[in-house]
């Protein structure tokens, strides 16, 4: 008996698209069956086809209207007067035992009859029609259980996301500019906040566009902003106008590779100089990395006079034996002008090595002191074989020696990459000074010089411009600011002994950290953290991001390893990457390579398993990292219409989905097509309207036109912070305008 729900039969399979005869009695397009009437062939619906106990589930893609025709004896076509209506649907999963589950194990066979979706089906398919009761929940196996928005096809039904599936393996929401993805993003936040079963989340928001404050706070008629619904929001501004609450990440969290990029440092004498430095100037002047430190000067000195001997141009061999006794004479009275050295020297190292170093110095000296009275008596003045035989015989020992038994304990050893903290500068003035000194090989201290002199001044341009005060300013030495730091970025509130531990901090400094201060304050918890890059110079967000990616990747990282496996992942932290494509563009030939690009891969492809995890929001997929797209299992697409978008996205996702995506450049504003994982099944979904919004909405120009008064514009106030002028120069000038006047 055929059923009501039956509307065709299969006519065609090709992997996952089937092609359906409609019957013909199915009038205007519409079913009426015993649920009451149903549209037939509307794009995006769902349809059925039973394969023995199973129930294939079809996503509609196309219909088409093909007239029929009969060919005659004489080889010509007459058309009939009827036609037949194909329709054209993905395959996208199976209903099994009422439980839907995305992929196939079976295909349907010619003449497969092909149903409507029964509301059993959609129940499955789509979860049940909400009720005024709480559903419970599995916390460990949530399931589909926060609401995106509602079905633009199946009325009176939610799409509902798996939080552990869209959050757990990366997602990506695209769309071009105002097609809605600020807004999806805050209201999918949200969503998730106003589930009963939730009591906090971490969720940090790179906002390069300034838009998120306004989604979960609102300010008061006297300016101050308050928050609005169940998320705690901490607003972190990148205005230096503010130093009460601004953005503030201090230089000594950059690691080695940080340096190399924002400095633009060159392999070959930039990148070695530069390194060196930074461990000079991390290494403590006393103590156990004291005398680390002191070793490596001695080590130095030692390579400093073998690298002499090794030069083997003829028209300089005159001259080594003079830079050698020079390199010797200044060795040497490093004991007896270095007491402290000395000191720390003895009591830390495991044998006494300054005294085998200067003996050795001495011994060389004489050697060199050899050479040159030989050339005052007529001779070449060269060192010979021979002598540099018995120097070489003489240091390499000293330098193993140094070595071996001028290790300290391994606490004290400094790496380049430790977030230490030193004085800035003690790092310019001294200590890369000291590194190109260091590296300045057989006598030419001017071709170190002239190398390093492009990066020491890009160095001072960074410390000297305002614009990059929020990273190099002259920061205090303070207890556990790393920590302080990620307490305050991730939301997780401060340590109860807080004000105990954290150093006392004055507010009124110039190099003020409100991190620090919220922290010593004891900050609540918060939900979600807005890091505001909007005001960043374009120079150094790209350095920036990067550097909280990996900072927030590593403390997990290091976290799971301290506590156990147990552990891994025991902090789950949502990024979400506001207009990714500025900082993880894909490689351009003849670029450098981005530092963000090459943060933001590894947490696409490690972040994961430590419970890190990315939302990336582009209106440029086609300029973003194909690694980290490929890593996303869910995709939130709202109207994308550059061609090479579309291409782009066509390959990043399963093929599967391919017949479904030539809707995406007609999709309406707050419309997307949901993909992946993170739903039960593909579906065109209305997202809900985010409340409050995001402040991304579309300036109204014509609105503005037709006012009958002008509205002021604060130009003179907006350009006195443009330029960094107090308030009280923008009050006295317009005062002394006012007596100008009068």
């Amino acid at each position: 008996m055929t059923s009501d729900f039956e509307i065709g039969r299969v006519v065609a399979v090709d992997t996952a698209e089937v092609s359906i005869q409609l019957n013909r009695d199915v009038k205007g397009m519409s079913r009426s069956t015993h649920e009451g009437p149903q549209e037939v062939g509307s794009i995006n619906s769902y349809i059925i086809v039973p394969v023995g106990a199973r129930r294939l589930v079809g996503m509609v893609t196309r219909v088409v209207l093909v007239e029929e025709a009969e060919m005659k004896a004489d080889r010509t076509m007459v058309a009939l007067p009827a036609a037949r209506r194909l329709m054209k649907a993905t395959l996208i999963g199976t209903v099994d035992d009422g439980v839907f589950r995305q992929g196939l194990s079976s295909f349907p066979v010619l003449d497969s009859p092909v149903q409507l979706a029964t509301r059993a089906d959609l129940n499955a398919i789509l979860g049940p029609v909400e009720s005024s009761g709480e559903r419970p929940q599995d916390p460990r196996k949530p399931g589909f259980c926060v609401p995106v928005g509602r079905s633009a096809v199946v009325q009176d039904r939610s799409v509902r996301i798996d939080p552990d599936a869209f959050f757990g393996k990366h997602a990506a929401v695209l769309g071009s500019t105002g097609s809605g993805k600020s807004c999806t993003i805050a209201s999918i936040l949200q969503s998730i906040q106003e589930q009963p079963a939730v009591r906090r989340t971490t969720c940090v928001v790179l906002d390069t566009n300034g838009e998120y404050r306004a989604a979960f706070q609102r300010p008061d008629s006297e300016g101050c902003w308050h928050d609005v619904g169940p998320a705690r929001c901490l607003y972190v501004p990148s205005d230096s106008g503010r130093p009460e609450d601004r953005l503030a990440i201090p230089y000594c969290f950059l690691d080695s590779e940080d340096y190399v990029r924002l400095f633009r440092a060159r392999e070959g004498l930039q990148a070695p100089v530069l390194l060196r430095g930074l461990r000079l100037a991390k290494s403590p002047a006393a103590g156990e990395a004291g005398a680390q430190a002191y070793v490596e000067v001695l080590r130095t000195a030692c390579e400093q006079i073998l690298a002499v001997t090794l030069n083997t141009a003829p028209g300089q061999q005159w001259a080594l034996a003079g830079n050698i006794r020079k390199l010797c004479d200044d060795g040497s009275r490093f004991e007896t002008e270095f007491p402290e050295a000395r000191r720390t020297l003895a009591q830390y190292c495991d044998r006494d090595v300054l005294p085998l170093f200067t003996r050795a110095l001495e011994e060389v000296g004489r050697l060199a002191n050899e050479a040159e009275s030989r050339r005052d008596g007529g001779g070449d003045g060269g060192l010979g074989a021979t002598r540099i035989g018995q120097i070489r015989s003489i240091l390499e020992p000293v330098v193993d020696a140094l070595v071996e038994g001028g290790d300290v304990e391994p606490g004290a050893r400094v790496s380049a990459d430790q977030p230490l903290f030193f004085p800035r500068g003690r790092f310019v003035d001294e200590s890369l000074r000291t590194a190109m000194r260091e590296q300045a090989e057989s006598g030419n201290p001017g071709r170190i010089r002239d190398a390093c002199a492009p990066m020491l001044l890009r160095i001072r341009r960074f410390l000297d411009d305002p614009r990059f005060c929020f990273l190099f300013d002259r920061y205090p030495d303070l207890d556990h600011v790393l920590a302080a730091f990620l307490r305050d970025v991730l939301g997780i509130g401060a340590s109860p002994r807080a004000a105990d531990v954290l150093s006392q901090h004055d507010s009124s400094s110039e190099a003020f950290l409100p991190f620090y201060r919220r922290q010593r304050e004891g900050a609540a918890p918060v939900d979600v953290v807005v890091l505001d890059l909007s005001l960043l110079a374009a120079e150094v967000l790209d350095n920036v991001a990067a550097l909280v990616g990996r900072l927030i990747l590593e403390f997990l990282q290091r976290l799971g390893e301290r506590e156990g496996g147990a552990a891994r992942g025991s902090l789950p932290v949502v990024l979400v990457l506001e207009e990714a494509q500025n900082y993880i563009g894909r490689p351009r030939f003849g670029e450098d390579e981005s530092i963000s690009r090459v943060v933001f891969e590894r947490i696409a492809r490690e972040g994961r398993k430590y419970g890190l995890s990315l939302v990336v929001a582009s209106q440029r997929p086609s300029e973003l990292s194909k690694t980290v797209l490929s890593q996303c299992n869910s995709f939130i697409v709202h109207r994308l219409q550059n061609p090479e978008d579309l291409r782009y996205f066509r390959e990043i996702v399963p093929g599967i989905y391919g017949p479904m995506l030539g809707q995406i450049p007609a999709l309406a504003p707050q419309t997307a097509l949901v993909l992946g994982e993170c739903v039960a099944a593909p579906a065109l979904v209305r997202i809900r309207e985010a409340r409050p919004l995001p402040r991304s909405r579309d300036p109204l120009f014509y609105d503005y036109w037709t006012r009958d008064e002008v509205p002021s514009v604060a130009v003179e106030a907006v350009c006195d912070e443009w330029e960094g002028r107090p308030e009280t120069v923008t009050n006295t000038r317009a005062e002394r305008c006012e007596d100008d006047d009068a």
